[in-house]
């Protein structure tokens, strides 16, 4: 039921998805990697990651994102269009926040 959240295509939530999201979670180790994961103390945001000295600037680089996606406001992602890094930054619509899953 909490899968359905972030899907803007409800369908894109059946038994295939949930066995493969679920069963790595059920690996030893799994509860301490989502805890990190989720207190955001696994690395840079990605808005820093591509403003970094350190970011090659050969490598174009392009975002997309899905316009119905809940959890990652869509203004947050083209504001990432203004960095000199990002090339193309592309809406996908009527996705949410899984478009490779809900429209692979």
């Amino acid at each position: 039921k909490i899968l359905r959240e972030p899907y803007a295509i409800p369908s894109a939530v059946d038994d295939e998805l949930v066995d493969a999201l679920l069963s790595p979670l059920l690996t030893p180790g799994a509860p301490e990697v989502i805890f990190d994961t989720l207190s955001y103390s696994a690395g840079p945001l990605p808005e820093q990651q591509l403003s970094s000295p350190n970011f090659p600037r050969s490598i174009p680089v392009w975002l997309s994102y899905g316009t119905s996606d809940p959890w990652t406001p869509g203004a947050r992602v083209r504001s990432m269009g203004k960095l000199d890094t990002v090339e193309k930054v592309i809406p996908l619509e009527g996705l949410g926040h899984c478009p490779h899953d809900e429209a692979p």
